[in-house]
């Protein structure tokens, strides 16, 4: 159905409106007819509503058509208007279109055809007229819009013909660069940008057709620019549009945070090397009271004296649980604290936790009582260590801060989904307390419950933190309640799945070593690199009781003298020396050319990280004793290298190499008898998988397990080629182990394993070429 046409018939003839009317209807317009005697009762009605399209005889009473027409026209009004007239006069015509009427209609003609026609043709043609002024207008605001993104925001338009010629350059980013509008118009971008390779590159893409990007820095100003090619109608480029846009700021910003994110990590690397050195410093001398006090212990003492060294070895161990409360929050603020999950005894740790706490407990006069649910598994998967840490802090602090009174550890089942237990541990005290007021910020780094508890009773003010921090990154909370002059309450809970009968890997405690298991040790030659001289001593006197003979060298330097001029069968290497340090020392002694390369290396380091370790045995230890180091330690790491069976070796350093298999048939195969080809591959693999391999120790040095895995990977096909299964096997497992960030703790020795096949791999595969070429 038709819309309504609202119609206005302008007339004082009743005669002439009936037959507009009767036309209307016989012409089946569907209309809403309004009608007007005279010009201003028309001019009412318009000012009233909106018509469709408008009847106006030329004689009114109170004024012409014409007059009315243009009345209509001042006031903007722009509805079709139809002039009707008795006359037929052509110069009435013209003058009504000229003054605004969509037609000119003679009465005579006023037929239902003539009158639909002329309505429909006059609304079609008002409707298209409507929408070519909004479009205009709309055109018109697009482009005031535009200009003042031109002339307001600090970009550049650029237009460039198929020639480089700049045909449009406008924008206020020109005033940043020492130009204004149209400067460059006319000239070629290729002599006026010719410093810039990088525009003149994205300007030559994009004439071939290509969309191209670029950010540059013209004079002290940063631009992103995009390039966009135009085209005809037959697809053919036809030049170049472009817009630079003023990112300096941006630039600036990111640079500031790139600096900013520079002077954090150089202070994060400071603050962890002065941990790590404060670490080394504090414990180099640690070692050296403890070990000696280990070693005082065993001498005939009477009893003062045995008071007296009491005392020391307390006031020494104390001591050490600082260094590594600060070493433990440290490696927390650094996101590096590690859990192990693994089998362990829930029942047997807190039942042997507990004999060694109630005996700090007894000295304090206190009852130190444990209650276990019987609910509580045997075995179970986690960390207990960590378990270990946590009551120690926990019930240690309970233990200070109580005297002539009691501690209850209490440890329930407080929920269970199968084998998964939500397990509670409860250590209530009857001790000072806690002031209610520090009880929210207890748990906070270097807090304590009152001004003059480091005072009275010592401490950093670190363990609760480590403490919360561990159990929550075991997926558990803590909480405490405390009340001043009547004791404390911690709760902790941690998750825990059930073990239903004793794993393999869950062996019973061994015990201490006789003297005799060490009696091997007689007579082999050791070195050791120390420039502590209390520790010189200490080691001295721990393999001097066993009859092992000692040569001490100050520093790397001498070391590596010493090494030159006697044989041995192990070196003990300190970390941390003048001159040359046991990093640069171990790996001066790996190198493929020297003689003693194969002598076991045991580092001594007072890092005490895993990083650190790592380090160590990626430098060419094959293992690591931490300081401060109890005697049976040290010999136990000792004893691993030097056994019966070498104790008649006449060069204890050059132990039995195990066989390495090289299976060229693949090459072969691969190479299709080609020798020359075979060659070509042999010599690629001596020439580049030593250093390759030198790449993966120091990534794994750095504990950088992304890049362990790449190079790993990197390696990999050059191993098939020549075949070595050991070596295959050995990336393999480093690749692996680095990809899914599994046993890292192991990648270390199996790199230092690696560097020594591939050294010998090398050796074979060099009289593998002899024999090719002999073939030539």
């Amino acid at each position: 159905m038709e819309p309504v046409i609202k119609l206005l018939i302008v007339d004082d003839d009743e005669v002439d409106r009936m037959i507009i009317k009767r036309s209307l209807r016989s012409a089946k317009l569907n209309t809403e007819i309004h009608t007007a005697i005279t010009g201003a009762e028309a001019l009412e009605a318009l000012q009233k509503q909106t018509y469709d399209f408008i009847f106006i005889d030329f004689m009114l009473p109170d004024m012409n058509g014409l007059e009315l027409l243009q009345k209509i026209r001042e006031r903007e009004i722009t509805t079709p208007v139809q002039i009707v007239t008795s006359q037929g006069d052509e110069r009435l015509a013209v003058e009504a279109i000229k003054t605004g009427a969509s037609d000119y209609l003679p009465k005579t003609l006023l037929t239902p055809e003539g009158i639909s026609q002329s309505i429909r043709s006059a609304i079609r043609l008002h409707q298209i007229e409507q929408e070519r002024r909004q479009t205009q207008q709309q055109l018109k605001h697009t482009q005031e819009q535009l200009e003042t993104v031109i002339t307001g925001a600090p970009i550049i338009l650029w237009a460039i013909d198929t020639n480089g010629v700049i045909t449009m350059s406008r924008g206020k980013g020109l005033s940043l660069i020492g130009k204004k509008d149209g400067d460059s118009l006319g000239h070629s971008i290729y002599d006026l940008y010719k410093e810039y390779n990088i525009i003149i590159s994205c300007i030559q893409r994009t004439l071939k057709g290509i969309e191209s990007k670029c950010t540059t820095q013209i004079s002290d100003t940063w631009f992103d620019c995009l390039f966009l090619p135009t085209f005809n109608e037959k697809g053919e480029v036809t030049g170049v549009i472009g817009v630079s846009y003023d990112i300096t700021e941006r630039i600036k910003t990111e640079q500031e945070l790139e600096k900013a994110k520079d002077t954090a990590l150089k202070m994060a690397q400071v603050k962890e090397q002065f941990l790590a050195n404060m670490s080394h410093e504090i414990r180099t001398p640690m070692n050296g009271i403890l070990g000696l006090t280990e070693v005082l212990a065993k001498t005939n003492l009477n009893d003062h004296q045995r008071d007296y060294l009491k005392a020391i070895s307390t006031s020494a161990n104390n001591l050490m649980i600082i260094i590594n409360d600060l070493l433990d929050f440290s490696k927390i603020e650094a996101g590096k604290i590690t859990l192990e999950i693994i089998p362990f005894e829930l029942r047997q740790l807190l039942k042997q936790l507990l004999d060694i706490l109630e005996i700090r407990a007894k000295e304090r006069k206190n009852i130190l009582k444990l209650m276990l649910d019987d609910d509580i598994p045997q075995y179970v998967m986690g960390d207990p260590f960590r378990l270990s840490q946590i009551l120690n802090n926990l019930v240690g602090n309970a233990i200070k801060f109580t005297e002539n009174g009691s501690i209850r550890v209490s440890v329930e089942v407080v929920s269970k989904v199968k084998d998964l237990f939500d397990i509670e541990f409860t250590i209530k005290d009857s001790g000072i307390g806690i002031p209610q007021e520090k009880l929210e910020s207890i748990f906070d780094k270097f807090t304590q419950g009152s001004s003059d508890t480091t005072r009275r009773f010592g401490g950093t003010g670190l363990g609760l933190s480590i403490a919360k921090e561990l159990v929550e990154v075991q997926g558990g909370q803590i909480s405490v309640k405390s009340e001043v002059g009547k004791g404390s309450t911690f709760k902790f809970n941690l998750p825990y799945q059930k073990i239903d009968k004793k794993p393999e890997s869950i062996a019973p405690p061994q015990s201490s070593p006789a003297e005799q298991q060490f009696h091997h040790l007689r007579h082999f030659n050791v070195l050791l690199a120390e420039d502590n001289p209390i520790n010189q001593l200490l080691v001295k006197k721990v393999l001097g009781d066993h009859d092992i003979r000692l040569l001490v060298a100050n520093n790397g330097r001498e070391a590596l003298h010493l090494l030159e001029e006697h044989d041995f069968d192990l070196v003990l290497m300190d970390m941390q020396m003048p001159e040359i340090d046991g990093y640069e020392a171990m790996e001066n002694i790996r190198q493929k050319d020297c003689p003693k390369k194969d002598i076991p290396i045991i580092a001594l380091t007072a890092h005490a990280s895993v990083g650190e370790a790592n380090k160590c045995i990626a430098s060419g230890a094959n293992s690591y004793v931490s300081k401060p180091f109890q005697a049976e330690t040290l010999l136990k790491e000792i004893s691993k290298y030097l056994t019966p069976e070498k104790a008649h070796e006449t060069t204890p350093a050059s132990t039995a190499e195990e066989p390495l298999h090289v299976d060229l048939s693949y090459l072969e195969l691969f190479a299709n008898g080609n020798i020359e080809f075979m060659l070509d591959i042999l010599q690629m693999f001596i020439d580049q998988t030593p250093g390759q391999v030198q790449e993966l120790t120091r990534a794994v040095s750095f504990s950088n397990w992304a890049e362990t895995r790449t190079i790993a990977h990197k390696i990999k096909p050059s191993l098939a080629l020549v075949g070595i299964r050991e070596i295959e096997e050995l990336n393999s497992e480093i690749e692996q182990s680095a990809l899914h960030r599994s046993n890292t703790e192991q990648i270390p020795s199996l790199v230092q394993k690696m560097v020594v096949f591939v050294d010998r791999a090398v050796k074979v595969l060099e009289q593998e070429i002899n024999l090719l070429k002999n073939k030539l």
